[in-house]
């Protein structure tokens, strides 16, 4: 009896081994096994859960007619993503928009992505390469997603649906 316990107790254990150390961390732009029920940001194949969010207006910022607004995500552990959108007056839309990446500062666009997560704190504006973000705003709910990605190759992806302060 107790070699049949002792052979079910290193099957039971290399079971284990073999399922827990999947490569599901490295996102790669793929949200395979991220809680999409909850509000998260996906950074270099790590998943955090985005706790709040705040809208910033940066007025006419360019001086070209355009106005700037930061939606600033908050992280669980003190990490800061924002995403910075211009549009054509100094009211956010109602409904639904994407603004795609551009250097252009034209309204439609969003034109730059601040980051500061983890270890990995970069500090830097409009450190992408590509990207959209997807803003529906109904009230003072807001809801966003964005896909982006960084000068060194790292996808950014996430997802917020709350109300904005």
């Amino acid at each position: 009896m107790k070699k049949v316990l002792n052979y079910l107790m290193i099957a039971a254990v290399a079971a284990l081994v073999c399922t827990a150390c999947s490569k599901d961390d490295d996102n790669n732009g793929s949200t395979s096994g991220v809680d999409k029920s909850k509000n998260y940001v996906l950074y270099n194949g790590k998943n955090y859960v985005a706790v709040s969010a705040q809208l910033i207006d940066y007025e006419d910022y360019y001086g070209n007619g355009t106005y700037g607004y930061g939606i600033e995500l908050a992280l669980a552990g003190g990490s800061i993503v924002e995403i910075d959108i211009l549009v054509a007056n100094s009211t956010f839309p109602e409904g639904s928009k994407t603004y795609d990446y551009s250097t252009s500062h034209a309204a439609g666009t969003m034109d730059a992505f601040f980051y500061s997560i983890g270890s990995e704190s970069s500090g830097e504006s409009g450190s992408l390469k590509s990207g959209s973000a997807t803003v529906a705003k109904n009230g003072n709910t807001y809801e966003i997603s964005f896909n982006v990605t960084t000068r060194d190759d790292k996808p950014i992806l996430g997802h917020y649906k709350e109300t904005v302060d």
